[in-house]
């Protein structure tokens, strides 16, 4: 512990540091101008700055969800936060971790014309909210949002009252670990029922979404072994990519021959997805199939839809360990990759260009040339919305984890 006496302010931007963040987003008011300022001059670290609040929200979440470090934003108060409302209901919506340090008005100026209350407004976008208590208290108070942050799994908004920053304080290195070892691999009727579904299964499907993009090789080994089609919800549309039966995305934007695959198939085993109405279909895609729904999260497991079995456990784990007990058992492969016309599977219908009335341009003709002359290396990232749904479908990303499509709005895929 160091007995050098510093101000809030700089407490503040050295918690950041400790944490080894180095590119802070934001817009800066009176209440965050000091620390961001201190972050920059004397912790080396970069400060990207933002016109709309908002935005500096929505840069952290795409850094966390790209680079899978924390993202972290700064604003000033009361309208800079209203105007964060939205983006931290997409990162709350889309279990994103981030941090955002938000300045507060002055504890003992209650009649401050920008005061509102800040906890509330946190809590309606789905959000966490921490309050720094004391100058003394800083960077215990960041080391917790930031362990919160990580655990939560969403944002977690750090109240930073404007009087507290001149205050002096003790800097303390404060950096909680976060204890996060897989999920177990489960045991007992659970298991053996997942597992008696998936080795009775004709034309089993393998399906995997964001929360199992880490788990891809192991996912592919369970696929191939039972000789099942690999299928992706949009958040981790291109996991298979270059798989011989990756069939892309599955549910409403699955292409034609993807669908009717999808529909005769008897068993999906879903790895990571919250399995919602956009890749359900509204439940009809999993109408007399056996559902098997793995998930390190228990609030996710039919939070949209109800399984016939369910595993609350790492998606690799589990898949290594499936793979186990149908080699044990000596189950056979399905066979249903050997039904697939597999040219079709990936190939959504080529844009028309006649069918755009004279001195229009037919939007899906558009896409597919885009989709031909763009750098294949890129990052996708749409509004959402209905428009949107032949983007997703029609330009590719170079892979789920460094390039997966993100929307800025609620359809996502989860």
């Amino acid at each position: 512990m160091s007995d050098e006496k510093t101000y809030a302010f700089q407490s503040i931007a050295r918690s950041i540091q400790d944490h080894d963040i180095d590119t802070l987003f934001g817009l800066m008011g009176d209440a965050n101008l000091f620390m961001v300022d201190h972050y920059v001059r004397a912790c080396g670290g970069t400060f990207v700055p933002v016109a709309y609040e908002g935005s500096a929200v929505l840069m952290a979440l795409a850094y966390s969800h790209v680079s899978g470090r924390m993202g972290v934003a700064t604003v000033t108060h009361g309208p800079a936060l209203t105007n964060c409302i939205t983006a931290l209901a997409e990162g709350a919506r889309g279990n994103i971790p981030m941090v955002l340090l938000a300045g507060d008005t002055p504890v003992m100026t209650p009649q401050n014309l920008q005061n509102i209350d800040q906890r509330e407004l946190a809590k309606v976008a789905g959000a966490g909210f921490e309050q720094v208590r004391a100058p003394h208290t800083a960077s215990y108070d960041i080391a917790h949002a930031f362990y919160r942050a990580r655990i939560e799994k969403r944002p977690i908004v750090l109240n930073m009252p404007a009087d507290h920053m001149w205050q002096e304080a003790t800097h303390e290195k404060k950096v909680f670990e976060v204890f996060d070892n897989p999920a177990y691999v489960p045991e007992g009727d659970n298991v053996d029922a997942a597992i008696g579904m998936i080795a009775s299964a004709k034309r089993p499907i393998i399906l995997a979404g964001g929360g199992a993009t880490s788990a891809r090789d192991q996912i592919i080994r369970l696929a191939d072994r039972l000789e099942a089609p690999l299928a992706t919800t949009l958040k981790a549309k291109g996991l298979f990519n270059g798989h011989p039966y990756n069939i892309d995305i599955f549910g409403t934007l699955s292409t034609p021959a993807a669908y009717e695959v999808i529909d005769k198939c008897d068993c999906v085993v879903a790895f990571g997805a919250s399995l919602h109405h956009f890749t359900t279909d509204q439940g009809k895609l999993m109408k007399n199939k056996r559902v098997v729904q793995v998930n390190e999260s228990g609030t996710e497991v039919a939070r949209n839809y109800h399984p016939d079995a369910a595993l609350i456990a790492d998606a690799g784990l589990t898949a290594d360990n499936i793979v186990w007990w149908l080699d044990e058992a000596e189950i056979p492969p399905s066979g249903f990759t050997g039904e697939l016309d597999v040219p079709a599977l990936t190939a959504h219908p080529a844009g028309d260009p006649a069918k755009a009335k004279p001195g229009f341009v037919n939007f899906e003709h558009a896409l597919d040339r885009l989709e031909e002359i763009l750098p294949k290396d890129r990052v996708l990232a749409t509004d959402g919305g209905r428009f949107m749904t032949e983007v997703w479908c029609r330009i590719s990303a170079p892979d789920a984890v460094d390039g997966s499509p993100s929307t800025c709005g609620y359809d996502r895929t989860h």
